[in-house]
């Protein structure tokens, strides 16, 4: 898991992720960029529909190699955004954010063929 995502979203969504009770984002650098596409949808829909409460992430992680986004507040909308956001995880290298694939036999992941045998360093020695 990648913990520098945590501040660079909380500077560029304070509004979604200044609040959370995160401790870290846990996914690898490759989606960040579709974190940051999600984020601005999200922050347009909701400066338009003042109404709608807003959205708080309570926990952004890999799950079963796709992206999940675990929040509270917002509306139908931001549920669908959210819900295309997981699914175009489905497709994109979790490690470089290229065009991936899901797979792995051991450990559902979407990876390129540059990175299908990455594995991230170890903290353990």
């Amino acid at each position: 898991m990648v913990e520098h995502l945590l501040p660079i979203l909380r500077d560029r969504y304070p509004e979604f992720f200044s609040r959370a009770p995160l401790r870290e984002i846990g996914c690898l650098p490759g989606w960040l960029d579709l974190l940051d596409e999600l984020c601005g949808a999200l922050t347009t829909y909701l400066k338009a529909h003042p109404e709608v409460s807003q959205v708080r992430a309570r926990q952004v992680k890999e799950k079963f190699g796709g992206l999940r986004f675990y929040y509270s507040g917002g509306d139908a909308t931001c549920r669908e955004l959210i819900a295309r956001a997981e699914e175009r995880s489905l497709a994109i290298c979790e490690v470089c954010g290229g065009a991936g694939k899901l797979g792995g036999e051991d450990w559902l992941r979407v990876r390129c063929l540059d990175h299908v045998n990455w594995l991230p360093p170890s903290d353990c020695a």
